[in-house]
């Protein structure tokens, strides 16, 4: 949350939950304890106690996907990383047999890793082990640890019992009986542990020395969709490329069936006696439309030549999305829904015949000036404004013209007062009695700005029922048209 959100770092972050209908504290920051808050607090106490904290609700679902993604990202220091196996997971075991030579020797393997997550604003503790119940216990407990192999019972001697993974249940009657560390459980004889304390102890200190086996699952990268076709002879004819590429984009729009997407971007390689090519074609919306697909295909095999014949093609699905589906209308034509899709295709279409820099939309961007409030970028584009859910009050949007002209243009202006209402416009030799009017608003840029701008605008309206939007340079004096209400 600290790394989508770096102004949590100013202040002490509190997640919470709701459990039987009572809201509690289920993490909190180290600082926030010291100032006495702690899991399973009511929220109410805890807001009490810490007023300046941020609480958030906490959502286990969305930690334990982020904790996903942090494991395929720890996949540069090992291939086998996976989660621990508990409700709220929040440790990595990765295997790292045949690995650590790579940073010359397991110190260094170590340090690699630490200096990696804390370059990334996250504090981890890490230990190595030959076993995963001695590497989870040594890693709750220091930052660093190193534990040859053989030497796990010293190691885990000294430490709390409750760094044996085990439940509440059974850790309650360890501490009433005054065994506090994994030394004083090992010094009980091993065959009673069992009928004294459950399976659960012995199964857990024998994982921890290596006297019993334990596996995690381990995650793997999802693999892109793809369809390959091969041949011995080489050929050169358009028209059984195109054949060849639409039976592919058909393997590819099943496979993606099968999760219920549709092909939202695609690269194809055509492989040839000289050098490969590549085609690249992103939709604006996810299809699974087999001839909308074939059609920009077509498009872009129009566009590109390859040397020598063709002996191989591959079209490989970069991103999948969910398909919009609406529920279809038995008696009234669905004019909006189709036209939708009609628009879609078009732009894709337009997109494979041109470029994507020459398929532009509209952008509404946060800006005092209005000159400056849209932006022309390419329909696709990845880079959208931070603020796209950026829209005027009811009421200045009224106030706002349709249409603006390229660049204001001056107009002379008689007004009742100074800096008044506009009384009467002059504006392309046309003089003009203006019956109504409604302002001012004042429109002004930081000083920041290269340019900072102070206007007065208002609406008026002609003797012709024209209605413009005007404003007065505050700074020169002079009056500007600006834009008019269709």
């Amino acid at each position: 949350m600290r790394s989508a959100r770096p102004e949590l770092d100013r202040s002490e972050l509190v997640l919470y939950s709701v459990q039987n209908q009572r809201p509690s504290i289920t993490v909190c920051t180290s600082k926030a304890q010291r100032l006495g808050l702690h899991p399973g607090q009511p929220l109410a106490e805890a807001k009490a106690l810490l007023p300046g904290a941020v609480f958030l609700p906490d959502d286990m679902a969305e930690d334990r996907s982020a904790l996903c993604e942090l494991a395929l990202d720890c996949q540069r220091f090992s291939p086998l990383v996976g989660l621990e196996e508990a409700d709220r997971p929040e440790s990595l075991y990765c295997e790292v047999t045949g690995c650590t030579h790579l940073w010359h020797g397991e110190e260094k393997f170590l340090q690699a890793v630490r200096s990696y997550w804390r370059e990334r604003g996250f504090r981890v503790q890490l230990a190595l082990a030959s076993t995963m119940g001695a590497a989870w216990a040594l890693a709750h407990t220091a930052t660093v640890s190193l534990v040859p192999e053989g030497a796990e019972t010293s190691a885990l001697s000294g430490l709390p019992v409750a760094a044996l993974r085990l439940p509440p249940a059974t850790l309650e009657p360890l501490v009433a009986l005054g065994l506090y560390t994994i030394g004083d459980v090992l010094a009980l004889p091993r065959e009673t542990l069992a009928s004294r304390f459950g399976m659960i102890l012995p199964k857990r200190l024998n994982q921890a020395l290596g006297l019993a086996a334990e596996t995690f699952s381990a995650l793997r990268l999802k693999e892109p969709l793809s369809a390959v076709r091969e041949w011995e002879v080489p050929i050169d004819d358009r028209i059984a490329l195109a054949f060849v590429c639409r039976q592919l984009l058909r393997q590819l729009l099943t496979q993606a069936g099968r999760f219920g997407l549709g092909l939202h971007e695609l690269e194809g390689e055509i492989r040839t006696e000289g050098a490969p090519v590549t085609i690249g074609i992103s939709l604006v919306e996810p299809t699974r439309d087999e001839r909308h697909l074939a059609q920009l295909v077509d498009l872009q095999l129009e566009r590109v030549a390859w040397p020598g014949g063709v002996v191989a093609v591959s079209w490989t699905a970069l991103k999948l999305g969910r398909s919009e589906q609406s529920q279809g209308c038995w008696f009234n034509d669905d004019t909006e829904s189709k036209a939708s899709k009609a628009l879609s295709g078009l732009i894709d279409r337009l997109r494979s015949r041109l470029e994507d820099k020459a398929v532009l939309r509209v952008e509404v961007i946060p800006d005092a000036q209005p000159e400056h409030a849209v932006r022309l970028v390419p329909w696709t584009s990845t880079e959208r404004a931070k603020t796209d859910k950026f829209t005027l009050p009811p009421e200045q949007s009224r106030a706002r013209p349709l249409r603006l002209l390229g660049i204001p243009q001056p107009i002379d202006v008689a007004s009742v007062v100074p800096d008044g209402p506009p009384f009467r416009m002059v504006w392309q030799n046309q003089d003009s009695l203006v019956v109504r009017s409604w302002g001012p608003e004042r429109i002004a840029t930081g000083w920041w700005r290269a340019q900072d701008v102070e206007r007065d605008y208002y609406r008026a309206e002609w003797e012709d029922g024209t209605q413009v939007w005007v404003y007065r340079d505050q700074k020169i004096g002079r009056w500007f048209l600006h834009g008019f209400f269709d």
